[in-house]
């Protein structure tokens, strides 16, 4: 196992290793200067000890043939749970096993494929606000209309999430009602950073037990408790609502939302599913909103590559504006649009909205026959492996969507399908390792949202590219290794993204 410390990059102070450990850009630079046989140990500039896992054969043992050896550190459930929820993102041994048993119907991809035409419809909705502001301004002014795009992705993927994952109407969204204006605030609070984010990061790790972290008398603290205890009178709200209108004889049987779905399949208790609707909300709407941020500030880098992909929307998809839009959506998206799937898939290589996760050993283990004592910190890092040249070739460092059309068309699985996944590997021996893409991990704990991320990806930028041209509203942003990013969870720029909007006649 090679040996590096990370003082030797002259990184020194606390921001820069919360910087390290959030954006995941530093270390990818680690892996790329230290060769090694699939782990690099790292101490941070305060001595703790961590290991970033680089190979496929590494990553298989941390995240399938072991995956529950290694749980989610305690810091890090501390941070999320008050926002995310208790649910299947933090759960850990069986609790994880069943939860996830429990709520595989509702993900699959076969249900995924039903919620297509709700997911153009609001990204249609969403496309002709948009349409309707940029035609306003170029009246007025004469000139492209500028926005910022990240704020754009992250209503409409609430949206989404309200609608196809909440079971609310669409006219909930449109009319803007109290529940929603309430999710809008709340979630505009939690993902605004502030200087108090730090102290309470300080006092996470190194000062108080987690019992008393609640009670710490910031205002930021305050802030997110109270966030924290109006998004669960929501999620009960919005449950014993769509329990209610299932037990009516008007009930619409056929709704395919994610809560409908969960309710009908059953396991679970109205305080469970609570935690489990506060995962969905979060983790099905930001990640998927930093995504589109990416797509679109690489499209507009790339104006050729944004003209084939308009080119290849408009030949296979109606107009927003028409009343059958949705008509055999799935079929056409999921078969007839191999460069719109290129790009995207290549987006979520790229830019991985979560570029950094952590596992800390639960238990004595090993990993590629290295021995892991109990409690050692491990670093999954998609935004290095993501770019491996050994796994990606030259080219990793290069957006470029065209890899994924060189290469040979495979029947599609379903990725939480895990038998299906390791046959087809048997079947494609001499490919590329599926361990070359983490961005939603794999094994047990991948991401059970990612088919549901993808699709919405796919919609959102169809209808965005469709219908509109970007290009970067300031050229000095081009060079994305002099971007500001933001820490967290997710991983966009701090300032937005404000990108020039242009209306293309004829769509």
């Amino acid at each position: 196992m090679a040996l590096f410390n990370l003082t030797m990059l002259n990184v020194s102070g606390l921001t820069a290793l919360i910087q390290i450990n959030m954006a995941g850009i530093s270390l990818k630079n680690v892996v790329d200067k230290v060769k090694n046989n699939g782990l690099v140990r790292y101490r941070t500039v305060i001595n703790a000890e961590r290991i970033i896992v680089t190979t496929p054969e590494a990553l298989a043992e941390v995240l399938t043939t072991k995956s529950y050896q290694f749980k989610k550190p305690d810091i890090v459930v501390t941070a999320l749970k008050p926002i995310a929820g208790d649910g299947i993102l933090l759960a850990e041994g069986d609790q994880h096993k069943t939860q996830r048993r429990t709520l595989l119907p509702a993900f699959a991809y076969r249900h995924i494929k039903e919620l297509y035409g709700l997911m153009w419809e609001i990204s249609s909705d969403a496309v002709t606000s948009l349409t309707e502001a940029v035609s306003a301004a170029s009246k007025i002014d004469r000139q492209p209309y500028i926005t910022d795009i990240s704020t754009w992705a992250s209503k409409v993927t609430l949206d989404i999430i309200f609608v196809a994952g909440m079971g609310q109407s669409v006219d909930s969204v449109r009319d803007q009602d109290a529940k929603y204006r309430t999710l809008q605030s709340i979630y505009k609070t939690v993902f605004t950073q502030q200087r108090q984010d730090l102290i309470m990061f300080i006092l996470r790790i190194w000062v108080l037990p987690r019992w008393a972290l609640p009670y710490v008398p910031l205002k930021r603290n305050i802030e997110l408790g109270k966030a924290a205890k109006t998004l669960r009178d929501i999620c009960r709200q919005l449950i014993r609502q769509k329990k209610s209108d299932l037990e009516s004889e008007l009930a619409d049987k056929t709704e395919k939302d994610i809560l409908t779905v969960s309710l009908s399949y059953g396991g679970f208790t109205e305080d469970e599913l609570i935690e489990q609707l506060l995962t969905f909300l979060v983790a099905g709407h930001e990640t998927t909103a930093t995504a589109l941020t990416w797509a679109v500030y690489v499209l507009s880098k790339n104006p050729d590559m944004q003209t084939r992909l308009r080119d290849e929307i408009r030949t296979h998809l109606r107009s927003p504006s028409s009343p059958n839009g949705t008509e055999d959506l799935a079929t056409v998206i999921d078969n007839n649009m191999p460069y719109l799937h290129a790009v995207c898939q290549e987006v979520l290589r790229y830019f991985a909205p979560v570029p950094i996760t952590f596992r800390e050993a639960a238990v004595n283990t090993s990993i590629s026959g290295t021995p892991i004592p109990a409690g050692t910190q491990i670093a999954i890092v998609p935004r290095a492996t993501n770019h491996d040249k050994s796994l990606w070739g030259d080219d990793a460092r290069v957006f470029n969507p065209d890899r994924y059309l060189s290469q040979a068309k495979q029947p599609h699985v379903d990725p939480l399908d895990e038998v299906a996944h390791v046959e087809n590997s048997k079947k494609n021996a001499g490919t590329r390792s599926n361990y070359a893409t983490l961005t939603f991990l794999h094994g047990p704990r991948s991401c059970i949202g990612q088919s549901f991320s993808k699709s919405e990806l796919a919609i959102l930028l169809a209808t965005l590219v469709g219908r509109f041209e970007f290009a970067l509203a300031d050229e000095s942003m081009r060079d994305e290794t002099k971007l500001k990013l933001r820490r967290g969870a997710t991983n966009r720029p701090i300032n937005g993204m404000n990108v020039k909007i242009t209306l293309i006649e004829g769509w």
